[in-house]
């Protein structure tokens, strides 16, 4: 059995815009002991346009060696860095065994390069739903003038079962009982 090298990242899932580009951040991991993350968020570099014509964000869901999920975000322009030592934790939801049949939850949620984990769980209604206008009155002004997008990441316990993106002005409605396939 190969022994895993302590400080191994893991992304779950990366989203550019309004494209998952997940294997095209993977490439981007600068190995070492600890592997990190560090690049400018632009088409280039990331090797995709998510949002043609539109100013982007990136939203990266990962983990160190299995730990906690964690999420981080930037703007198009800026760098991401993600270390062992720069957590932007997003702890998972309380959960017990898994019966085969578990509702969904949201795991991470990022209003443009705001993290809104919090607020969006905090809208989850008594029918276990999603529903609102996604704007600024409700996350915040986060980038000023720019058109930006809310990913909702949503799974249960540590799987992640879907990606939901939402552009500013559109309505969210998720029904988090009906459980959506896998990526």
């Amino acid at each position: 059995m190969q022994e895993q090298k302590p400080g191994k990242l893991n992304i779950i899932v990366a989203v550019y815009g309004l494209k998952t580009v997940t294997d095209d951040i993977i490439n981007l991991i600068i190995d070492g002991s600890p592997q990190i993350l560090h690049f400018i968020v632009n088409n280039k570099v990331i090797g995709k346009d998510g949002w043609r014509g539109q100013k982007k964000t990136i939203t990266v869901v990962y983990n160190y060696d299995g730990g906690e999920l964690c999420v981080a975000a930037a703007r198009e322009g800026d760098m991401l860095t993600i270390t062992p030592e720069i957590p932007k934790q997003v702890k998972l939801p309380a959960t017990t065994t898994s019966t085969g049949n578990e509702k969904l939850s949201v795991l991470a949620a990022t209003y443009g390069p705001d993290d809104v984990t919090y607020k969006v769980r905090n809208m989850i209604s008594s029918y276990n739903t999603l529903s609102f206008a996604v704007d600024n009155t409700i996350f915040g002004e986060s980038w000023y003038g720019v058109a930006k997008t809310l990913v909702i990441i949503l799974g249960s316990f540590n799987e992640i079962k879907a990606v939901e993106i939402f552009t500013e002005r559109e309505t969210c409605y998720l029904d988090l009982n009906d459980v959506i396939p896998v990526l």
